[in-house]
């Protein structure tokens, strides 16, 4: 199974690609939702971690974004570089515990020998708003989080920018410089309604 769009029937994957080019909007139907539980937390009972996809970046707003964010490399400007994440198109959304979330404004996938993956930027930064929540809180003023999910059997492994650096692929995208040996973030599984499963059949 290596599929992102439904885990349990390994469907996620072709309709995610039929709606690669188009982006469903902050008012579209979810194409997946992912639960599970962050391993840094405090206090166990505030460990769920909860991810809703509404769709995939249009290849020109990857572009967009990391052409902005090469910029953004380069100065360090967090305060122009979140005023443009800002006004990005929201493409999900990423919930733990805490009494606010995060929003998901980059967002590409891919399917290959070593199965599937997705790279997410969600913000404000994972841990930012609440560092009483955490063992290690996130002191990097970053105003933003980088995400990858790669699946694990029926689990989608995350770990994320927290934990390790962030590079741009072969083809521009950008990505975790090492995932296999960062640390991981939470575990998370299918839990997108039936209703939903149904209707994408």
């Amino acid at each position: 199974m290596k599929s992102f769009r439904l885990l349990s029937a390994g469907r996620a994957l072709a309709l995610a690609t039929a709606c690669a080019t188009a982006s469903l909007g902050a008012y579209g139907a979810a194409l997946f939702t992912l639960k599970g539980e962050a391993y840094d937390v405090r206090n166990p009972e505030q460990s769920e971690v909860r991810l809703s996809l509404l769709g995939w970046s249009t290849p020109e707003r990857l572009e967009a974004i990391e052409a902005e964010f090469q910029k953004y490399a380069a100065s360090q400007d967090h305060d122009a570089f979140n005023v443009f994440l800002q006004q990005q198109d929201t493409q999900g959304y990423l919930f733990t515990k805490a009494a606010t979330g995060h929003t998901i404004k980059y967002a590409w996938q891919q399917e290959n020998d070593d199965g599937a993956r997705m790279v997410l930027i969600v913000t404000p930064a994972l841990k930012a708003r609440t560092p009483h929540m955490w063992k290690t809180p996130n002191e990097d003023p970053a105003p933003f989080s980088l995400v990858e999910l790669r699946m694990d059997g029926e689990q989608a492994v995350m770990k994320t920018s927290l934990e390790g650096e962030i590079e741009t692929s072969t083809d521009g995208r950008l990505q975790l410089q090492d995932f296999n040996n960062t640390s991981e973030f939470a575990r998370l599984t299918d839990a997108t309604p039936y209703y939903l499963k149904g209707s994408q059949g």
